[in-house]
């Protein structure tokens, strides 16, 4: 069943739609421009809410990428990890074979909240989150693991369908 975004999710969305916004304006073309600013954006809130956060090919400012393509993380005073607010994949390739790969990375990790950005062509869209839901209601995992399901309409190029996904008993 799909769920009502949360305070974190909105924010993540706002991003990536602002990123839409930055793709018309600036021109943002090829999979490696749009994740490079895809990660920045997810990074920087990251930052900007606080948390320590691993990514790969930003800069001096981050913690090299870490086993997966983003996270947020939060360390106590002895730099001790406590606790992951968020992991993401990004994964470009339209086939579901190609996305389940990077998927299956995020069913089992811990973290607060799993953020999965792909893509599909738009008669695909449907099936796509249909295919990355039943995947999480059948893996044995922790009930009430929450996914973000981003999938953009490679038809087109100009919109994100976002999904939120609990993990039920």
């Amino acid at each position: 069943m799909n769920e009502e975004f949360d305070h974190i999710e909105n924010m993540i969305i706002n991003e990536i739609e602002q990123f839409l916004l930055d793709v018309e304006i600036q021109g943002f073309s090829g999979n490696s421009i749009w994740t490079f600013q895809l990660k920045k954006r997810i990074a920087n809130l990251g930052y900007r809410l606080g948390h320590k956060v691993s990514v790969g090919r930003l800069g001096a400012d981050c913690t090299g990428e870490w086993m997966y393509d983003i996270i947020w993380f939060v360390e106590d005073n002895d730099q001790c990890l406590v606790k992951v607010p968020l992991i993401v994949e990004c994964e470009w390739d339209k086939s579901y074979s190609g996305i389940k790969y990077d998927f299956e990375k995020l069913l089992i990790g811990n973290a607060e909240k799993k953020l999965m950005i792909c893509q599909a062509r738009e008669t695909e869209i449907e099936n796509l989150f249909i295919k990355l839901e039943n995947a999480i209601q059948r893996f044995q995992g922790r009930e009430n693991d929450r996914f973000l399901i981003v999938i953009l309409n490679c038809t087109t190029d100009d919109i994100f369908y976002y999904r939120a996904i609990t993990k039920k008993q």
